[in-house]
């Protein structure tokens, strides 16, 4: 019977294999569907990573028939992982294209704003005492 679920987790594992790379090979090449490939691709390389690494921790177990889910779930953490991977990579790394366009235009990373108008609240002995407004006019 564990040979049986072995050879059909075996099987799963190159069904899940193909398919993933067949729906990567065919997705369109759009300029404005490439951050949804990046973000899938990197689902996908998550889940292949995480299924690989459940799998061959199925070698360190004494009956690996009836650890079957570590596959799983290790598939299931590389999907966590390459979720944020896809994340970082499409809103926080910029393309070459948007890098050349801040290029030409000359634009620059700016500091945050120093706040001029302050609102807090006034903590006391008792609690809650009031509040406190200041505003800044000029700084040296």
């Amino acid at each position: 019977m564990a040979k049986q679920l072995l050879r059909y987790s075996k099987a799963w594992i190159v069904a899940a294999l193909i398919s993933s790379t067949a729906m990567v090979a065919l997705t369109p090449q759009r300029a404005q569907a490439e951050p949804l490939r990046d973000f899938i691709m990197s689902c996908s390389y998550g889940v292949l990573a995480g299924t690989l690494v459940g799998a061959a921790t199925l070698a360190f177990s004494d009956k690996p028939g009836d650890n079957l889910n570590k596959v799983a779930r290790g598939a299931s953490f590389g999907l966590y992982a390459g979720i944020l991977l896809g994340l970082y990579v499409v809103y926080g790394v910029p393309n070459q294209e948007e890098a050349a366009i801040r290029d030409q235009l000359g634009y620059q990373e700016t500091k945050p704003m120093d706040l001029r108008l302050v609102v807090a609240p006034v903590i006391g002995d008792r609690g809650l005492e009031g509040g406190q407004v200041s505003y800044s006019v000029y700084r040296f």
